[in-house]
C-alpha cells in the first residue's frame, strides 16, 4: 500500500476520533494501516523523529501530512516507517486515536489489564507530579480501569502483561522538554515484572539518582532515561540487564561514571548513548567499548573522554557492525581517533567528530569507508585540501567540513553524486566555483560562506533549497538566474562584489523565505518575493520607493533596507500589514515625510531605525504601544525551511553606540529606537518612558525642543541614550540617575541649564556628555555653579558615593553585595556553560552564538563599575 493511501486512512481515523470527542471508544477500522508489518517494523538506529509542529486537530490535516512526508522523504523512509513514526507528530485527541493502533482492543469490552499491574502503575503515578495532564487517562473510574488503554502503556496481546511503558515527555525542536513529568521514579515498577521497554526521557526527576532497582528489571531490552535531570554515579547495577539492547542516559550533565566496567556484561547491547555524562576518569572506555561485539550505534559526545594512548587496545573482538559513531566535543586528536575508527571502515555509515582537536590533513584513508552516508568533521583544526579519495564515497549524503583551515578547491567533492548537504563554510577555500557542481542533482543545502571563492556565479551554481555564498569575492551580475530560481528557500549572497539589477524572477518566488543580498553593489528597483520572512538588502544602491508589493509579505519578520538610495514616504501599510515585524531598519536612505502613526501597531517590533533620513514632524506619542519594547518577547528568530528540514538562525545588523555593522545574533535583549539625524521637531513625548524594556534610544541631531521627560528614570533597562545636538531646554531630571544600567550618555549641544545633579551615576560620564550647554554647571564640567568656589570632585568629596542625602542610600547595595553577585555569576555561568559546550548547530539553537550574554553584560556591567568608581 502506498503511503498516500495509508495517510488517508490515518487521517480518517483521526477525524473520526476528534468528532467522537476522544472518549476512549474510537477504534480504527479493520483496514487500519497499523498492520503487523508496520507494528513490528524496527526503527533504524540512525532514525530521527521529524521535529515538526504537532497536529492537534485544529489545523489543516492535509498540510500536516504534506510537511511530514517531505521531511521523512529526506531520510528515504519506507512506508512502514512512515506510518509507525506518524503518531509522534500528533497530539491530544489525534495522537491518542492514532496510538490505539499499537494495542489490540479487548473483545466484548473485557478489561485486559491485570489488577496487580494496574495497582502498581497507579502507585507509580502517585509519586509523579503530572501538572500537564499527560497521565490523565490513568485512573480508577469505570472507563479507565483497563490500563492496557492508558497512554504510554502497552500490553502483550496474549498474556495481557504490561510490557512497555513509554512516558517520553514532549519536547520542542531544540530538545527542550515542554511538558515534563516531575517527581520520583518509584520502585513500584518492580511489580511490572514483564517490562521490556522503559522510556522516561525528557522528564524532570529533580536531580535525583538513577535508582539501583532498575538493574533488577531483568527483562528490559530498551531503557531510555535521557534528558531527565538525573545526577550522581550511574549505578553499576545496570550491568545486570543482560537482555538490554538499547541504553540511553544522555543529556544528564550531572551524571558521572568513574569507569565503564558495568557495561561489560551487556553483550546484547546494540545502541549506547552516554552523551554529556562525565567520563573524565573512565580511562577504560575504549577497551570496554571494544568488547561490545554487537554494538551498532555509539554516542559519546561531550563526555570529557580521556585521551587515547598508544598502543591502542586490540580490536580483534570488537564490533564489526558499528554503523554510527558520535564523538563530538571530546578534544580527541587526529593521531589517536583516526587509526581507531578505521577499524570500522566496512560498516560505518555515520561519523560525527565535530569539536575535537583534529589537526593536520584529512586522512586519505577516510575514502575507504565505502558505506559512509554522513561525515561531520567541522569545528576542528584540519588543514590542507579535500582528499581525492572522497570520490570513493559514493553513498555520502551529508558532509560538514566547516570551521577548519582547509584550503584549495572543492572539486574533490564532485564525484559524490548522492550528496544532499554540503557545508564547507569558514575555511580558506579559494578559486572559482566550477559549474560542475551543478551535476550534484540531489544537493539541497550548500554553504560556501566565509571563504575566498571568487569569479562569476551563474545559473549552473544555483540549485537546491538552501544556498549560502556569503563573505566571499564573487563578482558580476546575477540577472541570468531565473531558470534555477524555483526551488530556492534560503539565499544568502551577502558581503560579495556583486552588482547590477536583480532579476524579475525574484518577484515570483513563492518558496523563498530568506533573502540576504546585503553589502554588495546591487542597483535599480527591488523585485520582492511574495512569501518572504526575512529580507536583508542593506548597503547597496537600490533606488525608488519601498515596493507596494511588500504589503503582501505578511509573514515578514526582518526588513533591512538601510544604506541604499530609496526615497518617498514610509508607507502607512507597513504598520497595518506587516504585523510580524521584529526588525525594521530604513537607516541612511532618502525617505521624507512624517513617522507614520501606523508603525505603532507593530506588537513584535524590537528594533526601529529610521535614522539618517529627512523625516520631519513630531515623534508619535503612540510609540508607547510598541509592546515588545515593554515586555520580554518569546519569539524564535529563525527561518524554518519546511521541506528540507534545515533551520537558519537570524542575526540582526544594528547601529549600537555609534558603531555600525555590529551583529547581535539574539534580539531577546535588544530593544532599540533610533530616529537620529532627521528633522524631527517638538518635544520628546513623555509616553516614550513607558517602554521600560528599551535598551537603546537615539534621538540626536534633530530639532527637538522643550524639557526632558520627568519620568526618564523609568527606562531602567536603558544602556545607551543619545539626545545630543537638539534644542532641549530646562534642567537634567534627577530621575536620570536611576538609570543604573546606562553605559553611554550624550546630552551635549542642547540648551540645558542648571546644576548637573551631584549623584554618583551621572558623575561617571565624561564632560563631553554635557558640553555645548551654556547654562549647565558643576562636575564633571569645569564650570562652577553660582555659590561654588570650584567644581567638586566626587572622588574627594566626603560623601564618597555621591549620594545627596542619607535617605537615598540603599543599605542593601553594599560592597559585599557586588562581590557576591560577581562570584555568583562566575560560578553559575561556568557551571552551566562548562558542562554544556554544544556543537555548532546547538550553539545556534540554544544560545544564539552566546551574543545574548554579551548584550546582558553591556546592560548590567555599569552597575558594578559605578559602585567601585566612588569607593
Amino acid at each position: 500500500m502506498e503511503f498516500g493511501e495509508l495517510a488517508r486512512i490515518i487521517q480518517e481515523g483521526i477525524t473520526t476520533g476528534l468528532l467522537q470527542g476522544n472518549k476512549g471508544t474510537t477504534r480504527f477500522s479493520p483496514n487500519t494501516p497499523f498492520t503487523p508489518e508496520i507494528l513490528t517494523f524496527p526503527l533504524p538506529d540512525r532514525f530521527k523523529y521529524p521535529r515538526i509542529k504537532e497536529y492537534d486537530g485544529t489545523t489543516d490535516p492535509i498540510n500536516h501530512l504534506n510537511i511530514y512526508t517531505d521531511v521523512m522523504n529526506l531520510q528515504v523512509a519506507p512506508d512502514q516507517l512512515m506510518c509507525k513514526a506518524f503518531p509522534q507528530t500528533l497530539m491530544n485527541a489525534a495522537r491518542d486515536c492514532a496510538s490505539r493502533g499499537y494495542s489490540s482492543p479487548a473483545k466484548g469490552g473485557r478489561i485486559r489489564c491485570l489488577e496487580r499491574e494496574r495497582e502498581a502503575l497507579l502507585k507509580f503515578k502517585e509519586e509523579l507530579v503530572d501538572e500537564y495532564g499527560l497521565l490523565s487517562s490513568w485512573g480508577t473510574h469505570e472507563d479507565k480501569k483497563d490500563c492496557c488503554t492508558w497512554k504510554g502503556v502497552y500490553c502483550q496481546n496474549h498474556t495481557n502483561h504490561v510490557i512497555e511503558l513509554d512516558l517520553l515527555g514532549p519536547s520542542d525542536y531544540y530538545g527542550y522538554s515542554t511538558a515534563p513529568l516531575r517527581g520520583n521514579i518509584s520502585p513500584w515498577l518492580l511489580e511490572i515484572r514483564h517490562l521490556n521497554y522503559l522510556d522516561l526521557s525528557y522528564n524532570d526527576f529533580n536531580g535525583s539518582r538513577i535508582p539501583k532497582f532498575i538493574g533488577t528489571l531483568s527483562r528490559l531490552q530498551y531503557l531510555d532515561l535521557s534528558f531527565s535531570n538525573l545526577r550522581g554515579h550511574i549505578p553499576h547495577h545496570l550491568g545486570n540487564l543482560s537482555e538490554l539492547q538499547r541504553l540511553s542516559v544522555s543529556g544528564n550533565s550531572m551524571l558521572t561514571s568513574p569507569n565503564l566496567n558495568w557495561l561489560s556484561p551487556l553483550h546484547s547491547l546494540r545502541y549506547l548513548d552516554l552523551s554529556y555524562v562525565n567520563l573524565t576518569f573512565a580511562t577504560d572506555w575504549l577497551p570496554i567499548i571494544s568488547k561490545l561485539t554487537r554494538l551498532q550505534v555509539l554516542y559519546l559526545s561531550y563526555c570529557h573522554l580521556p585521551p587515547l594512548v598508544d598502543p591502542l587496545p586490540s580490536m580483534a573482538n570488537a564490533s564489526n557492525i558499528l554503523s554510527v559513531l558520535h564523538l563530538v566535543g571530546n578534544n580527541l586528536s587526529s593521531s589517536s581517533v583516526f587509526p581507531w575508527l578505521f577499524n570500522f571502515s566496512s560498516s560505518l555509515n555515520y561519523l560525527h567528530i565535530t569539536c575535537n582537536n583534529l589537526q593536520g590533513p584529512i586522512p586519505n584513508a577516510i575514502g575507504n569507508i565505502a558505506l559512509l552516508e554522513e561525515l561531520y568533521l567541522d569545528e576542528n583544526q584540519l588543514e590542507g585540501g579535500i582528499p581525492s579519495s572522497f570520490g570513493n564515497l559514493s553513498s555520502l549524503m551529508y558532509l560538514s567540513l566547516s570551521d577548519n583551515q582547509l584550503t584549495g578547491t572543492i572539486s574533490g567533492l564532485l564525484s559524490s553524486s548522492s550528496l544532499i548537504y554540503i557545508d564547507v563554510s569558514n575555511n580558506i577555500f579559494n578559486g572559482t566555483l566550477t559549474e560542475r557542481i551543478g551535476s550534484l542533482s540531489e544537493l539541497e543545502y550548500l554553504d560556501l560562506g566565509t571563504n575566498r571563492f571568487e569569479g562569476v556565479i551563474t545559473e549552473a551554481h544555483f540549485f537546491g533549497s538552501v544556498l549560502d555564498f556569503s563573505n566571499n569575492k564573487f563578482r558580476g551580475s546575477i540577472t541570468d538566474l531565473c531558470s534555477k530560481a524555483s526551488s530556492w528557500e534560503y539565499l544568502d549572497l551577502s558581503n560579495n562584489l556583486l552588482s547590477g539589477q536583480l532579476p524579475d524572477c525574484f518577484a515570483n518566488q513563492m518558496s523563498l523565505k530568506f533573502l540576504n543580498l546585503a553589502h554588495n553593489n546591487f542597483s535599480g528597483k527591488i523585485p520582492l518575493p511574495n512569501n518572504i520572512s526575512s529580507l536583508r538588502l542593506q548597503n547597496n544602491s537600490f533606488t525608488g520607493e519601498i515596493p507596494a508589493s511588500l504589503r503582501n509579505c505578511t509573514s515578514l519578520h526582518f526588513l533591512d533596507l538601510s544604506e541604499n538610495k530609496l526615497t518617498g514616504e514610509i508607507p502607512t501599510w507597513v504598520g497595518d500589514r506587516l504585523s510580524k515585524l521584529v526588525l525594521l531598519n530604513l537607516r541612511s536612505n532618502r525617505f521624507f515625510g512624517t513617522v507614520p502613526l501606523n508603525l505603532c501597531c507593530l506588537p513584535r517590533l524590537q528594533v526601529l531605525d529610521i535614522s539618517l533620513n529627512k523625516i520631519s514632524g513630531a515623534i508619535p506619542k503612540c510609540l508607547s504601544n510598541l509592546s515588545a519594547m515593554v515586555r520580554q518577547v518569546e519569539f524564535e528568530l529563525y527561518t524554518y525551511i519546511q521541506s528540507s528540514q534545515f533551520v537558519q538562525f537570524e542575526d540582526a545588523e544594528v547601529t549600537w553606540k555609534g558603531k555600525e555593522n555590529e551583529y547581535i545574533k539574539s534580539l531577546q535583549l535588544v530593544k532599540l529606537i533610533d530616529l537620529s539625524s532627521n528633522n524631527l521637531v517638538g518635544e520628546i513625548p513623555p509616553e516614550i518612558t513607558s517602554l521600560v524594556g528599551l535598551v537603546g534610544l537615539n534621538l540626536s541631531r534633530n530639532n527637538l525642543s522643550r524639557l526632558l521627560p520627568v519620568k526618564l528614570g523609568q527606562l531602567r533597562s536603558l544602556n545607551f541614550l543619545d539626545l545630543s545636538r537638539n534644542h532641549i531646554s530646562g534642567g537634567i531630571p534627577v530621575g536620570l540617575s536611576q538609570l543604573d544600567a546606562l553605559g553611554v550618555l550624550d546630552l551635549s549641544y542642547n540648551n540645558l541649564s542648571g546644576k548637573i545633579p551631584f549623584i554618583a551615576h551621572l558623575q561617571t560620564f565624561e564632560a563631553s556628555a554635557y558640553v555645548g550647554n551654556s547654562g549647565l554647571c558643576g562636575p564633571p564640567l569645569a564650570k562652577p555653579c553660582p555659590g561654588d568656589e570650584s567644581p567638586l570632585d566626587p572622588k574627594f568629596n566626603e560623601n564618597k558615593k555621591g549620594i545627596e542625602s542619607p535617605e537615598e542610600e540603599d543599605e542593601l547595595i553594599s560592597l559585599g553585595f557586588y562581590i557576591a553577585m560577581t562570584l555568583g555569576f562566575i560560578v553559575g555561568f561556568w557551571g552551566v556553560f562548562g558542562t554544556l559546550q554544544l556543537n555548532k548547530s546547538w550553539k545556534s539553537a540554544f544560545f544564539g552564538s552566546m551574543e545574548w550574554l554579551y548584550v546582558w553584560i553591556l546592560i548590567n556591567k555599569n552597575r558594578l563599575q559605578n559602585y567601585f568608581a566612588f569607593l
